[in-house]
Protein backbone atom coordinates (compact mmCIF):
# COMPACT_ATOMS: atom_id res chain seq x y z
CA UNK A 1 0.00 0.00 0.00
CA UNK A 2 1.61 3.81 -1.04
CA UNK A 3 1.76 6.10 1.45
CA UNK A 4 -0.47 8.39 -0.49
CA UNK A 5 -3.20 5.52 -0.95
CA UNK A 6 -3.04 4.96 2.83
CA UNK A 7 -3.49 8.69 3.52
CA UNK A 8 -6.27 8.90 0.92
CA UNK A 9 -8.37 5.78 2.48
CA UNK A 10 -7.76 7.15 5.74
CA UNK A 11 -8.95 10.86 4.92
CA UNK A 12 -12.00 9.21 2.53
CA UNK A 13 -12.75 6.66 6.12
CA UNK A 14 -12.96 9.51 8.32
CA UNK A 15 -14.89 11.78 6.38
CA UNK A 16 -17.50 9.20 6.03
CA UNK A 17 -17.64 9.21 9.65
CA UNK A 18 -18.55 12.38 10.27
CA UNK A 19 -20.86 12.34 7.81
CA UNK A 20 -22.98 9.36 9.56
CA UNK A 21 -21.98 10.99 13.36
CA UNK A 22 -25.37 13.55 12.38
CA UNK A 23 -27.41 10.63 12.66
CA UNK A 24 -26.44 9.14 15.68
CA UNK A 25 -28.04 9.06 19.01
CA UNK A 26 -25.97 11.35 21.19
CA UNK A 27 -25.15 8.88 23.93
CA UNK A 28 -24.16 6.10 20.99
CA UNK A 29 -21.09 9.03 19.95
CA UNK A 30 -18.47 6.84 21.62
CA UNK A 31 -19.40 4.05 19.67
CA UNK A 32 -18.43 6.18 16.26
CA UNK A 33 -15.62 7.17 17.47
CA UNK A 34 -13.93 3.97 18.45
CA UNK A 35 -14.79 2.39 15.18
CA UNK A 36 -13.29 5.44 13.32
CA UNK A 37 -10.19 5.39 15.71
CA UNK A 38 -10.10 1.26 15.41
CA UNK A 39 -10.11 1.72 11.38
CA UNK A 40 -8.21 4.75 10.54
CA UNK A 41 -4.71 3.82 12.58
CA UNK A 42 -4.45 0.43 10.68
CA UNK A 43 -4.08 2.10 7.70
CA UNK A 44 -1.66 5.02 8.93
CA UNK A 45 0.66 2.46 10.88
CA UNK A 46 1.05 1.51 6.78
CA UNK A 47 2.70 4.69 5.87
CA UNK A 48 6.53 4.23 6.66
CA UNK A 49 7.98 7.16 8.61
CA UNK A 50 9.55 9.45 7.53
CA UNK A 51 11.26 13.28 8.11
CA UNK A 52 9.71 16.47 8.36
CA UNK A 53 11.20 20.24 8.65
CA UNK A 54 10.03 21.34 11.75
CA UNK A 55 10.68 25.10 11.18
CA UNK A 56 11.00 27.80 14.89
CA UNK A 57 12.05 30.98 15.50
CA UNK A 58 15.69 29.32 16.31
CA UNK A 59 16.24 27.56 13.40
CA UNK A 60 14.81 24.65 11.28
CA UNK A 61 14.50 21.00 13.11
CA UNK A 62 14.57 17.41 11.10
CA UNK A 63 12.19 15.14 12.72
CA UNK A 64 11.18 11.99 12.17
CA UNK A 65 7.90 10.74 12.75
CA UNK A 66 4.66 8.37 11.47
CA UNK A 67 1.99 10.07 9.54
CA UNK A 68 -0.20 9.43 12.74
CA UNK A 69 2.27 11.16 14.86
CA UNK A 70 2.08 13.86 12.78
CA UNK A 71 -1.56 13.73 13.16
CA UNK A 72 -1.73 13.88 16.69
CA UNK A 73 0.59 17.13 17.01
CA UNK A 74 3.19 14.81 17.88
CA UNK A 75 6.11 15.60 15.91
CA UNK A 76 7.62 17.76 18.55
CA UNK A 77 8.08 14.39 20.59
CA UNK A 78 9.82 12.35 18.80
CA UNK A 79 12.81 13.92 17.43
CA UNK A 80 15.63 11.37 16.41
CA UNK A 81 18.79 11.48 18.15
CA UNK A 82 21.54 13.52 16.23
CA UNK A 83 19.11 15.33 14.00
CA UNK A 84 20.89 18.43 12.61
CA UNK A 85 18.98 21.42 13.50
CA UNK A 86 20.02 24.81 11.10
CA UNK A 87 20.72 27.56 12.20
CA UNK A 88 19.26 30.81 11.32
CA UNK A 89 21.97 33.01 8.72
CA UNK A 90 23.55 35.55 10.77
CA UNK A 91 22.53 38.69 8.77
CA UNK A 92 19.08 37.80 8.38
CA UNK A 93 16.54 39.31 10.33
CA UNK A 94 15.05 36.55 12.74
CA UNK A 95 11.37 35.87 11.98
CA UNK A 96 8.88 37.44 13.85
CA UNK A 97 7.56 34.58 16.27
CA UNK A 98 4.96 32.40 15.14
CA UNK A 99 2.19 31.96 17.65
CA UNK A 100 1.80 28.03 18.68
CA UNK A 101 -0.99 26.53 19.67
CA UNK A 102 -1.11 22.84 22.23
CA UNK A 103 -2.48 20.19 19.98
CA UNK A 104 -5.29 18.29 21.71
CA UNK A 105 -5.53 14.95 20.90
CA UNK A 106 -8.67 13.68 18.85
CA UNK A 107 -11.70 12.49 19.86
CA UNK A 108 -10.98 8.92 19.80
CA UNK A 109 -7.86 9.02 21.39
CA UNK A 110 -10.31 10.56 24.64
CA UNK A 111 -12.87 8.08 24.32
CA UNK A 112 -9.80 5.19 24.85
CA UNK A 113 -9.48 7.27 28.09
CA UNK A 114 -12.61 7.22 29.48
CA UNK A 115 -13.36 3.58 28.38
CA UNK A 116 -10.19 3.10 30.53
CA UNK A 117 -11.59 4.85 33.70
CA UNK A 118 -14.90 4.58 33.39
CA UNK A 119 -16.69 4.94 36.22
CA UNK A 120 -19.09 1.56 37.77
CA UNK A 121 -20.37 2.81 41.04
CA UNK A 122 -23.98 2.71 41.66
CA UNK A 123 -24.32 5.51 44.05
CA UNK A 124 -25.95 7.97 41.97
CA UNK A 125 -27.03 11.00 42.58
CA UNK A 126 -29.34 13.60 41.38
CA UNK A 127 -28.70 14.84 38.07
CA UNK A 128 -25.17 13.24 38.48
CA UNK A 129 -23.25 11.06 35.39
CA UNK A 130 -24.13 7.25 35.87
CA UNK A 131 -21.80 4.93 33.69
CA UNK A 132 -24.65 2.27 33.89
CA UNK A 133 -27.41 4.13 31.88
CA UNK A 134 -24.85 4.61 29.21
CA UNK A 135 -23.94 0.85 29.22
CA UNK A 136 -21.02 0.39 30.74
CA UNK A 137 -22.30 -1.95 32.81
CA UNK A 138 -23.66 -5.05 31.26
CA UNK A 139 -27.56 -5.89 31.63
CA UNK A 140 -28.40 -8.68 34.31
CA UNK A 141 -31.28 -10.15 32.14
CA UNK A 142 -31.25 -9.86 28.22
CA UNK A 143 -34.10 -8.43 26.69
CA UNK A 144 -33.97 -11.06 23.83
CA UNK A 145 -34.22 -13.95 27.29
CA UNK A 146 -36.94 -11.66 29.17
CA UNK A 147 -40.81 -12.48 27.48
CA UNK A 148 -43.26 -9.61 29.17
CA UNK A 149 -46.48 -10.63 30.56
CA UNK A 150 -50.00 -9.14 31.99
CA UNK A 151 -50.02 -6.11 34.22
CA UNK A 152 -50.42 -7.18 37.81
CA UNK A 153 -50.32 -3.49 38.90
CA UNK A 154 -49.89 0.32 38.90
CA UNK A 155 -48.36 2.99 40.96
CA UNK A 156 -47.56 6.74 40.81
CA UNK A 157 -44.12 6.18 39.37
CA UNK A 158 -44.39 3.11 37.48
CA UNK A 159 -46.03 -0.21 36.23
CA UNK A 160 -45.65 -3.82 37.13
CA UNK A 161 -45.99 -7.04 35.03
CA UNK A 162 -45.67 -10.32 35.20
CA UNK A 163 -42.75 -11.68 33.15
CA UNK A 164 -40.61 -14.79 32.69
CA UNK A 165 -37.15 -15.34 31.95
CA UNK A 166 -36.75 -18.32 28.62
CA UNK A 167 -33.25 -19.21 28.18
CA UNK A 168 -31.78 -22.25 26.20
CA UNK A 169 -30.42 -25.25 28.01
CA UNK A 170 -29.84 -29.44 27.09
CA UNK A 171 -33.06 -30.30 25.90
CA UNK A 172 -35.12 -27.22 25.22
CA UNK A 173 -36.18 -24.01 27.03
CA UNK A 174 -36.35 -23.32 30.52
CA UNK A 175 -38.45 -20.56 31.94
CA UNK A 176 -38.30 -18.67 34.80
CA UNK A 177 -41.40 -16.53 36.38
CA UNK A 178 -40.42 -12.96 37.56
CA UNK A 179 -42.29 -9.93 38.15
CA UNK A 180 -40.96 -6.79 36.44
CA UNK A 181 -41.13 -3.16 37.17
CA UNK A 182 -41.44 -0.15 34.30
CA UNK A 183 -40.93 3.43 35.13
CA UNK A 184 -43.35 6.19 33.99
CA UNK A 185 -41.24 8.48 32.21
CA UNK A 186 -43.56 11.83 32.65
CA UNK A 187 -43.47 11.90 36.45
CA UNK A 188 -43.83 15.44 37.76
CA UNK A 189 -41.68 16.98 39.77
CA UNK A 190 -38.63 15.12 39.52
CA UNK A 191 -36.81 13.22 36.64
CA UNK A 192 -37.68 9.73 36.36
CA UNK A 193 -34.47 8.33 35.94
CA UNK A 194 -33.63 9.64 40.03
CA UNK A 195 -36.36 7.62 41.17
CA UNK A 196 -35.49 4.50 39.16
CA UNK A 197 -31.62 4.77 40.04
CA UNK A 198 -32.84 5.16 43.78
CA UNK A 199 -35.03 1.91 43.82
CA UNK A 200 -31.76 0.21 41.84
CA UNK A 201 -29.77 1.45 44.65
CA UNK A 202 -31.86 0.15 47.33
CA UNK A 203 -32.74 -3.39 45.85
CA UNK A 204 -28.94 -4.58 45.34
CA UNK A 205 -28.33 -2.83 48.43
CA UNK A 206 -30.75 -5.24 50.35
CA UNK A 207 -29.68 -8.21 48.24
CA UNK A 208 -29.89 -11.46 50.53
CA UNK A 209 -32.03 -9.33 53.13
CA UNK A 210 -35.10 -11.85 53.92
CA UNK A 211 -37.44 -8.55 54.18
CA UNK A 212 -37.90 -7.70 50.50
CA UNK A 213 -38.72 -9.34 47.65
CA UNK A 214 -35.66 -11.57 45.61
CA UNK A 215 -33.66 -8.62 43.19
CA UNK A 216 -32.55 -10.15 39.94
CA UNK A 217 -31.06 -6.95 38.38
CA UNK A 218 -31.73 -5.02 35.14
CA UNK A 219 -32.91 -5.68 32.25
CA UNK A 220 -31.91 -4.14 29.41
CA UNK A 221 -30.44 -0.57 29.27
CA UNK A 222 -32.74 0.00 32.06
CA UNK A 223 -35.73 -0.64 30.79
CA UNK A 224 -37.07 -2.41 33.73
CA UNK A 225 -36.27 -3.98 37.41
CA UNK A 226 -37.02 -7.70 37.84
CA UNK A 227 -37.59 -9.64 40.86
CA UNK A 228 -38.44 -13.36 41.35
CA UNK A 229 -41.83 -13.61 41.48
CA UNK A 230 -42.82 -15.00 44.53
CA UNK A 231 -46.84 -14.00 44.73
CA UNK A 232 -48.88 -11.13 43.41
CA UNK A 233 -51.34 -10.68 46.06
CA UNK A 234 -50.74 -7.44 48.42
CA UNK A 235 -51.98 -7.32 51.90
CA UNK A 236 -53.94 -3.84 50.31
CA UNK A 237 -55.65 -6.13 48.23
CA UNK A 238 -57.17 -9.08 50.31
CA UNK A 239 -58.44 -5.82 52.58
CA UNK A 240 -60.32 -4.44 49.96
CA UNK A 241 -61.79 -7.54 48.38
CA UNK A 242 -64.95 -7.67 50.92
CA UNK A 243 -67.71 -5.16 52.67
CA UNK A 244 -67.44 -4.01 56.36
CA UNK A 245 -68.87 -7.08 57.58
CA UNK A 246 -66.98 -9.72 55.99
CA UNK A 247 -63.93 -11.57 57.59
CA UNK A 248 -62.94 -12.69 53.87
CA UNK A 249 -59.51 -10.52 54.32
CA UNK A 250 -58.03 -12.76 56.95
CA UNK A 251 -59.33 -15.98 55.31
CA UNK A 252 -57.51 -14.24 51.73
CA UNK A 253 -54.46 -13.70 53.82
CA UNK A 254 -54.27 -16.87 55.05
CA UNK A 255 -54.20 -19.04 51.61
CA UNK A 256 -51.60 -16.40 50.13
CA UNK A 257 -49.77 -17.21 52.80
CA UNK A 258 -50.01 -21.17 52.02
CA UNK A 259 -51.61 -22.29 55.51
CA UNK A 260 -53.98 -24.41 55.90
CA UNK A 261 -57.76 -24.25 55.21
CA UNK A 262 -59.14 -24.44 58.73
CA UNK A 263 -56.93 -21.88 60.09
CA UNK A 264 -58.90 -19.31 62.29
CA UNK A 265 -58.75 -15.80 61.62
CA UNK A 266 -56.90 -14.80 64.85
CA UNK A 267 -54.38 -17.63 64.03
CA UNK A 268 -53.83 -15.79 60.31
CA UNK A 269 -53.65 -12.37 62.01
CA UNK A 270 -50.70 -13.36 64.42
CA UNK A 271 -49.12 -15.00 61.40
CA UNK A 272 -49.47 -11.99 59.45
CA UNK A 273 -48.13 -9.26 62.55
CA UNK A 274 -45.21 -11.50 63.20
CA UNK A 275 -44.20 -11.66 59.69
CA UNK A 276 -44.37 -8.20 58.79
CA UNK A 277 -42.41 -7.28 61.85
CA UNK A 278 -39.61 -9.59 61.43
CA UNK A 279 -39.60 -8.62 57.66
CA UNK A 280 -39.37 -4.10 58.51
CA UNK A 281 -36.99 -5.63 61.41
CA UNK A 282 -34.56 -7.28 58.85
CA UNK A 283 -34.88 -4.07 56.71
CA UNK A 284 -33.55 -1.77 60.38
CA UNK A 285 -30.74 -4.41 60.74
CA UNK A 286 -29.61 -3.31 57.16
CA UNK A 287 -29.57 0.00 57.80
CA UNK A 288 -32.20 0.96 55.68
CA UNK A 289 -35.99 2.28 56.67
CA UNK A 290 -38.51 2.13 54.58
CA UNK A 291 -40.62 5.34 54.85
CA UNK A 292 -43.90 4.11 53.30
CA UNK A 293 -45.50 1.52 55.15
CA UNK A 294 -48.92 0.47 53.86
CA UNK A 295 -50.98 -2.36 52.75
CA UNK A 296 -50.33 -1.95 49.16
CA UNK A 297 -46.44 -2.37 49.73
CA UNK A 298 -46.93 -5.34 51.73
CA UNK A 299 -46.37 -8.76 49.83
CA UNK A 300 -48.32 -11.90 50.79
CA UNK A 301 -46.26 -14.96 50.43
CA UNK A 302 -44.76 -18.21 51.70
CA UNK A 303 -41.48 -20.27 52.06
CA UNK A 304 -42.75 -22.38 49.63
CA UNK A 305 -43.44 -19.65 46.97
CA UNK A 306 -39.74 -19.07 46.92
CA UNK A 307 -40.15 -16.24 50.39
CA UNK A 308 -36.43 -16.06 51.95
CA UNK A 309 -38.20 -14.81 55.40
CA UNK A 310 -41.50 -16.16 55.10
CA UNK A 311 -45.03 -14.75 54.97
CA UNK A 312 -44.71 -11.29 54.42
CA UNK A 313 -42.12 -9.04 52.53
CA UNK A 314 -41.95 -5.22 51.96
CA UNK A 315 -42.08 -4.09 48.43
CA UNK A 316 -41.99 -0.68 46.51
CA UNK A 317 -38.57 0.48 47.85
CA UNK A 318 -37.69 3.36 45.73
CA UNK A 319 -38.36 6.00 48.80
CA UNK A 320 -36.07 3.86 51.34
CA UNK A 321 -33.51 5.38 53.38
CA UNK A 322 -30.58 4.02 53.14
CA UNK A 323 -27.99 4.54 56.16
CA UNK A 324 -25.04 3.29 55.15
CA UNK A 325 -24.99 5.30 52.28
CA UNK A 326 -26.97 8.61 52.93
CA UNK A 327 -29.62 8.04 50.57
CA UNK A 328 -32.97 8.97 51.61
CA UNK A 329 -31.69 10.55 54.80
CA UNK A 330 -32.90 13.83 54.52
CA UNK A 331 -36.02 15.37 55.56
CA UNK A 332 -35.66 17.65 52.76
CA UNK A 333 -37.74 14.88 50.88
CA UNK A 334 -41.27 13.55 52.61
CA UNK A 335 -42.15 10.39 51.19
CA UNK A 336 -44.93 9.02 53.15
CA UNK A 337 -48.69 7.76 52.77
CA UNK A 338 -50.76 10.49 54.70
CA UNK A 339 -52.93 7.62 56.18
CA UNK A 340 -49.83 5.58 57.89
CA UNK A 341 -47.57 8.47 58.04
CA UNK A 342 -45.68 8.96 61.23
CA UNK A 343 -47.40 12.22 62.44
CA UNK A 344 -44.54 13.79 63.67
CA UNK A 345 -43.94 13.71 59.68
CA UNK A 346 -46.35 16.36 58.72
CA UNK A 347 -49.03 18.53 60.15
CA UNK A 348 -52.40 19.03 59.10
CA UNK A 349 -53.71 22.34 58.60
CA UNK A 350 -57.40 22.83 58.80
CA UNK A 351 -59.94 24.17 56.88
CA UNK A 352 -62.66 25.10 58.86
CA UNK A 353 -65.89 25.52 58.06
CA UNK A 354 -65.47 23.07 55.21
CA UNK A 355 -67.16 19.75 55.91
CA UNK A 356 -64.70 17.45 54.81
CA UNK A 357 -64.73 13.99 54.09
CA UNK A 358 -63.09 12.48 56.51
CA UNK A 359 -66.45 12.74 58.96
CA UNK A 360 -67.32 9.64 60.19
CA UNK A 361 -65.58 6.18 61.91
CA UNK A 362 -65.34 8.59 65.16
CA UNK A 363 -64.56 11.76 63.74
CA UNK A 364 -66.20 14.97 64.22
CA UNK A 365 -65.95 16.29 60.68
CA UNK A 366 -63.91 19.73 61.52
CA UNK A 367 -63.08 19.88 57.64
CA UNK A 368 -60.74 19.11 55.20
CA UNK A 369 -57.00 19.05 55.54
CA UNK A 370 -53.79 20.70 54.34
CA UNK A 371 -50.54 18.46 55.02
CA UNK A 372 -47.50 20.39 55.63
CA UNK A 373 -43.88 18.11 56.07
CA UNK A 374 -41.97 19.35 59.12
CA UNK A 375 -38.47 18.17 57.30
CA UNK A 376 -37.79 14.84 60.37
CA UNK A 377 -35.08 12.74 59.55
CA UNK A 378 -36.26 9.26 58.56
CA UNK A 379 -36.23 6.84 62.04
CA UNK A 380 -36.90 3.21 62.53
CA UNK A 381 -40.08 4.75 64.36
CA UNK A 382 -41.98 5.57 61.09
CA UNK A 383 -41.95 2.21 60.02
CA UNK A 384 -43.11 0.92 63.38
CA UNK A 385 -45.99 3.63 63.26
CA UNK A 386 -46.71 2.32 59.91
CA UNK A 387 -47.02 -0.90 60.91
CA UNK A 388 -49.44 -0.64 63.60
CA UNK A 389 -51.88 1.23 62.32
CA UNK A 390 -51.75 -1.20 59.30
CA UNK A 391 -52.48 -3.93 61.86
CA UNK A 392 -55.29 -1.89 63.23
CA UNK A 393 -56.96 -2.24 59.71
CA UNK A 394 -56.60 -5.19 59.32
CA UNK A 395 -57.73 -6.62 62.94
CA UNK A 396 -60.98 -4.17 62.31
CA UNK A 397 -63.54 -5.39 59.23
CA UNK A 398 -65.20 -1.78 59.47
CA UNK A 399 -61.70 -0.20 58.18
CA UNK A 400 -61.42 -2.66 55.54
CA UNK A 401 -63.21 -0.93 52.91
CA UNK A 402 -61.38 1.91 50.60
CA UNK A 403 -61.54 4.67 52.31
CA UNK A 404 -62.67 3.77 55.70
CA UNK A 405 -58.84 4.01 56.96
CA UNK A 406 -58.80 7.52 55.59
CA UNK A 407 -61.66 8.81 58.02
CA UNK A 408 -60.24 6.86 61.06
CA UNK A 409 -56.76 8.31 60.64
CA UNK A 410 -58.35 12.00 60.18
CA UNK A 411 -60.65 11.01 62.92
CA UNK A 412 -57.37 9.77 65.03
CA UNK A 413 -55.69 12.95 64.45
CA UNK A 414 -58.92 14.85 65.66
CA UNK A 415 -58.22 12.40 69.06
CA UNK A 416 -54.40 13.26 69.31
CA UNK A 417 -55.64 17.54 69.46
CA UNK A 418 -58.29 16.53 72.19
CA UNK A 419 -55.66 14.53 74.32
CA UNK A 420 -52.63 17.25 73.82
CA UNK A 421 -55.33 19.76 74.97
CA UNK A 422 -56.83 18.12 77.72
CA UNK A 423 -53.08 16.63 78.96
CA UNK A 424 -55.06 13.79 79.56
CA UNK A 425 -53.48 10.10 80.73
CA UNK A 426 -54.79 8.46 77.96
CA UNK A 427 -53.68 6.97 74.83
CA UNK A 428 -54.40 8.52 71.39
CA UNK A 429 -55.73 4.61 70.66
CA UNK A 430 -57.84 4.85 73.31
CA UNK A 431 -59.56 8.10 72.78
CA UNK A 432 -60.26 7.43 69.29
CA UNK A 433 -62.26 3.99 70.84
CA UNK A 434 -63.85 6.27 73.07
CA UNK A 435 -65.50 8.68 70.81
CA UNK A 436 -68.77 8.79 69.75
CA UNK A 437 -69.66 6.03 66.74
CA UNK A 438 -67.13 3.67 68.01
CA UNK A 439 -69.79 1.17 68.42
CA UNK A 440 -69.32 1.05 64.48
CA UNK A 441 -66.05 -0.97 65.23
CA UNK A 442 -65.46 -4.45 66.11
CA UNK A 443 -62.40 -4.71 68.15
CA UNK A 444 -62.56 -8.27 69.32
CA UNK A 445 -60.14 -9.59 67.36
CA UNK A 446 -57.89 -7.24 69.07
CA UNK A 447 -58.91 -8.23 72.86
CA UNK A 448 -59.11 -11.99 71.42
CA UNK A 449 -55.42 -12.24 70.97
CA UNK A 450 -54.00 -9.75 73.12
CA UNK A 451 -52.90 -7.14 70.48
CA UNK A 452 -54.77 -4.37 71.81
CA UNK A 453 -51.58 -3.50 73.83
CA UNK A 454 -49.66 -4.22 70.74
CA UNK A 455 -50.89 -1.94 68.52
CA UNK A 456 -51.19 0.76 70.88
CA UNK A 457 -47.47 0.43 71.67
CA UNK A 458 -46.69 0.81 68.34
CA UNK A 459 -49.22 3.92 67.24
CA UNK A 460 -48.15 6.13 69.93
CA UNK A 461 -48.20 9.75 68.89
CA UNK A 462 -44.82 10.78 71.02
CA UNK A 463 -42.17 8.64 68.78
CA UNK A 464 -39.86 8.58 72.38
CA UNK A 465 -42.79 6.54 73.75
CA UNK A 466 -43.66 4.85 70.85
CA UNK A 467 -42.54 0.56 70.76
CA UNK A 468 -39.76 -0.61 68.42
CA UNK A 469 -40.52 -3.21 66.08
CA UNK A 470 -37.94 -5.89 68.49
CA UNK A 471 -40.12 -4.86 71.20
CA UNK A 472 -42.67 -5.71 68.96
CA UNK A 473 -41.28 -9.36 68.68
CA UNK A 474 -41.44 -10.06 72.16
CA UNK A 475 -45.05 -8.93 72.41
CA UNK A 476 -47.17 -12.10 74.31
CA UNK A 477 -49.31 -11.36 71.54
CA UNK A 478 -47.13 -12.58 68.70
CA UNK A 479 -46.28 -15.92 71.08
CA UNK A 480 -42.88 -14.15 72.51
Amino acid sequence: VSRSAAAAAAIAIGNDADRTHSALPLQRAHDRDVRRHDTIMPLCRLIPPRRYRHRTSWGVAHVACTFEERERGDAHLTMLEGSVVEPAPASATPPPPQPTFPASPPPPLMVHRALEKKDTSYQVGFGSYDAEMDGYVPADVSLATLKKGDKVGEGSFGTVFRASIVEDVEGGEQSREVIIKEYKKNVRGRDWFSFYSDERAICRRLVGCTGVAPFIGVAGSDAYLVWENIGETTLGAVMETGDAASEAALKAAAAAMCMESDTTDAAAFVSVARALCQATRAMHIEGVVHRDIKPDNVLLTSTKAGSPGGGVVLIDLGGAADFDTGQGCSGDEAIFDPVYGAPEQFTRTRKSGIAGGFAGLFGGGKGDAGLTATGAVPTEAFDAFGVGLLLLRLAVPALHPPGAMDRARAALDDAAERVEEEAAGRSVLQEWRAAPGSESCDFALLDKVGAWSLVEGLTQWDPEQRMTLSEALEHPALGK
